[in-house]
């Protein structure tokens, strides 16, 4: 069975970025291959911290990387206890034979992260420069730092080229804001975690495992867990993250005076001139503008998602409509009238949308400002 899967990995390697890649074998089969390398400790047992260590090892390609990205997926996201996982547990649920209805079913999600692995570019820009539209946030809740980089992306993508320098050694430097972060290759297992850009290339997975490293320094040792893509995970604030890519401060806009009945509808008009007058200038002047949904929100609109980080990329006076980029990158089709019951027509994550209902949904802005020169 391990040459068979040896084989496997061979003949994919061939074939990442194929239109096509080839059938994958069964979960099962590369767990059952895998499982012994994978525990660390010989327990018998795997743990979420074995799993970790298996993902950003570079040795693990292919199925045998897909197989470790489902594994980390279904421990952090399990209803029930997954902190152990043993080899019968994994090869019978994923034989479809018994288990926890709460438990994870493994098959969608290697099946899942074997084609996002097969169908990833490996070259850093393959297209010259990146582009907002190949954009797709993973599974990890890193909007965060998506969002300031969609927010650069759209300003000028030649930026976002010069943040990221390819080594000789095939690591890479990336820049965020006066700082330097030199990070690996990602691993297939990685690629699989992360976001995608489709066949753009691995620029926004070099970046967010750079960010991700940069979160790391920050940390004690002894608070530094095995992946950077743990930090990423946790959450944070895309105006703070925009300001730590740019190197730049930023100015926040709140919008909780058009929450509930907490101010006038006269006091509502002269906060909705000035945020217009804010970005008709930021726009004027090239700078970035981040935004946001609360956990807790007032009214719920289709395909805008609470607790999640959005780019500002564009302002219509002449309309009075925001141009916003989902990091998710999604189409959406509304099904009756744009409006805040029935959401607003999204390609590739952007959609455009009166001031007026922005201001009613989204909790604030965080507008770049450049120091004086």
């Amino acid at each position: 069975m391990r040459f068979q899967l040896a084989a496997c990995v061979l003949f994919f390697s061939a074939y990442v970025s194929a239109a096509e890649p080839p059938k994958a074998p069964p979960f099962a089969e590369v767990v059952s291959a895998s499982f012994a390398r994978w525990d660390r400790n010989k327990d018998a047992e795997l743990t979420l911290d074995e799993i970790n260590r298996a993902v950003i090892d570079p040795a693990v390609k292919g199925p045998e990387a897909a197989a470790v990205a489902a594994l980390r997926r279904g421990m952090r996201a399990a209803k029930d206890d997954l902190s152990k996982l043993t080899l019968s547990e994994l090869t019978v649920k994923a034989s479809g034979k018994a288990g926890s209805a709460k438990r994870p079913d493994w098959n969608p999600l290697y099946t899942a992260a074997y084609h996002r692995i097969a169908e990833t570019n490996r070259e850093l820009f393959p297209k010259g420069k990146p582009t907002l539209d190949s954009v797709s946030q993973g599974r990890m809740g890193d909007c965060f730092c998506l969002a300031p980089l969609g927010a650069i992306c759209h300003r000028g993508p030649d930026y976002v080229v010069g943040m990221i320098t390819p080594k000789k050694d095939g690591t890479f430097d990336v820049r965020i804001g006066t700082e330097w972060v030199n990070v690996p290759t990602p691993t297939d297992a990685e690629i699989a975690l992360s976001s995608r850009a489709k066949d753009d290339g691995i620029w926004v997975n070099v970046y967010e495992k750079a960010v991700g490293e940069w979160r790391m320094r920050k940390l004690p040792e002894k608070e530094r867990p095995v992946t950077s893509l743990d930090l990423l995970t946790k959450g944070g604030s895309a105006g703070t993250m925009l300001a730590a890519v740019t190197g730049n401060a930023i100015e926040r806009f709140p919008l909780t005076a058009f929450k509930g009945d907490q101010s006038t509808e006269e006091e509502r008009k002269k906060l909705l001139n000035d945020l217009r007058g804010k970005l008709e200038k930021a726009f004027a002047e090239k700078r970035c503008v981040t935004t946001g949904t609360g956990a807790k929100v007032d009214v719920k609109t289709p395909n805008i998602h609470f607790n999640h980080a959005y780019a500002v990329i564009g302002y219509d006076r002449a309309t009075d409509r925001v141009l916003v980029w989902n990091p998710h990158g999604q189409t959406f089709k509304p099904k009756g009238a744009e409006g805040i019951a029935e959401g607003y027509a999204t390609t590739n994550g952007q959609f455009r949308i009166p001031l007026a209902d922005f201001a009613r949904i989204f909790a604030g802005l965080a507008f770049e400002v450049r120091a004086k020169e």
